[in-house]
C-alpha cells in the first residue's frame, strides 16, 4: 500500500499543478485537498481514536483516546477553564483533569463513557526520513500531509528548555530575596511593561500571585504558565515595611528575533514548543489548536502524538514509546494536574 499511495500522491500533486491557471491560494487549497483525500484509508482507524478538546467552548487542541473507558491524552499547556471533549460522532462530554506531565506537555483527561477505541502505537523507529505522514482528525480525514524530516531525536540547547512563549508576562527581572526571606525580588522593571504600568517597583518582593504563595523564582514562573496575555491578576508585594496588593494586566513576551518572525510567517506557532524529551520532526503544517492528535504513516501506523507546531515548516511529534511510558506514570498518579 505504501508504494501505491506514494505514486498516487505524486500524481495528485502533479494534477493540482497542471490543472490550469489559478491563484496561488486556490492552487494550495486544491493540492492539499487532493493529497489529504488519499490518506483517508490510512488515517481512518486513528481518527476513531481522536477527539476535539475544548476549553470554555473554544477549540484549543485535539486529544488521543488511550483507553476504552474514557482516558484521553492532550496538549496540557493549552488547557484552561472548563474542559470538554467532542468524540468523532459529535457527542460532547465534560472532562476531568487527571494529571499533567510537564516534560512531555501531556495532560491526562477522563470522560464518563465506555466503549471507546484506544490508539495503538507502532515502533517509532519506523518513522524514517522521507516517509509520508499525516495528522489524523476526528472527521476521518487527514488534517495535513507531509514527510518525516528527522527520525526520533533529542532536543538541544534552547530547544531543550521548557518555556511557554504564550504565557502572560510581568515584564520584570527576578532575583532571590535576602537570606531567610521567601518570595521573589524584583531586580528590574521593564519600561512600559505590565509590571511598570501597574506600579511595581525595583526591590519589591513578590509574595503572592493570584492568591498563591510565591516561595521562589521557579514557583512564580510555574504560576504564570497558567495565564495568558491580557489576563488580570492580583500580585501581593512587600515594599519595605509595607504590604501592597497590586492588580496587574499581564503582557506579552517582549523580546524579538528575526528567527521568531520568519517562523511565524507560515502561521502561529504553539506556545509550548520546547523542552520535550524526544521528538519526531516532520514538515506537516498544522495549527497549534490541532496538536494533541495522532500522527500516522501510509500504512495507518500511529507513530506518536503531535505535540507542537515548532516552526514555519516544522511540527514535532512525541514518539509512541515516550507517550506510553508517560501514560503509565500519569495513570499511577505520579504527576497530578497543575493548580488551576
Amino acid at each position: 500500500m505504501t508504494v501505491r499511495l506514494s505514486r498516487l500522491l505524486l500524481t495528485a500533486i502533479a494534477a493540482a499543478a497542471f490543472a490550469g491557471p489559478v491563484s496561488a491560494q486556490s492552487f494550495g487549497d486544491r493540492g492539499k485537498e487532493k493529497v489529504t483525500k488519499l490518506f483517508r484509508e490510512a488515517v481512518s482507524p486513528a481518527s476513531e481514536s481522536t477527539v476535539r478538546v475544548r476549553c470554555d467552548e473554544t477549540d484549543v487542541a485535539l486529544g488521543t483516546i488511550v483507553s476504552a473507558d474514557g482516558l484521553i491524552l492532550s496538549k496540557g499547556s493549552e488547557l484552561r477553564g472548563t474542559i470538554s471533549c467532542v468524540l468523532p460522532d459529535g457527542t460532547s462530554y465534560d472532562a476531568t483533569y487527571v494529571g499533567y506531565h510537564k516534560s512531555t506537555d501531556l495532560a491526562l483527561l477522563k470522560i464518563d463513557t465506555k466503549g471507546l477505541t484506544p490508539v495503538k502505537f507502532a515502533d517509532p523507529k519506523t518513522a524514517t526520513v522521507g516517509n509520508w505522514v499525516a495528522a489524523a482528525s476526528p472527521k476521518g480525514t487527514a488534517l495535513s500531509v507531509g514527510v518525516v524530516s528527522t527520525g526520533v531525536r533529542k532536543l538541544y540547547r534552547d530547544e531543550a528548555v521548557i518555556e511557554n512563549a504564550n504565557k502572560g508576562y510581568l515584564g520584570i527581572g527576578l532575583d532571590d530575596p535576602k537570606e531567610g526571606e521567601e518570595g521573589v525580588l524584583v531586580k528590574a522593571v521593564m519600561p512600559k511593561g505590565a509590571a511598570a504600568v501597574a506600579g511595581l517597583k525595583k526591590d519589591d518582593v513578590i509574595c503572592e500571585l493570584a492568591g498563591k504563595l510565591v516561595k521562589n523564582r521557579q514557583k512564580l514562573i510555574d504560576l504564570l504558565d497558567g495565564y495568558r496575555p491580557g489576563d488580570t491578576i492580583n500580585v501581593r508585594v512587600k515594599r519595605g515595611e509595607e504590604e501592597l496588593t497590586i492588580k496587574v494586566r499581564l503582557g506579552q513576551r517582549a523580546d524579538f528575533s528575526r528567527e521568531d518572525y520568519q517562523n511565524t510567517m507560515g502561521g502561529s506557532l504553539s506556545g509550548r514548543r520546547s523542552g520535550f524529551p524526544a521528538v519526531i520532526q516532520h514538515d506537516t503544517i498544522i495549527r497549534p489548536a490541532d496538536c494533541g492528535g495522532p500522527l500516522v504513516d501510509l500504512d495507518g501506523k500511529v507513530l506518536g502524538i503531535n505535540i507542537a507546531r515548532a516552526g514555519r515548516v516544522e511540527t514535532w511529534t512525541l514518539p509512541g514509546d515516550v507517550v506510553t511510558a508517560t501514560l503509565k506514570d500519569l495513570k499511577a498518579g505520579k504527576f497530578p494536574p497543575p493548580e488551576r
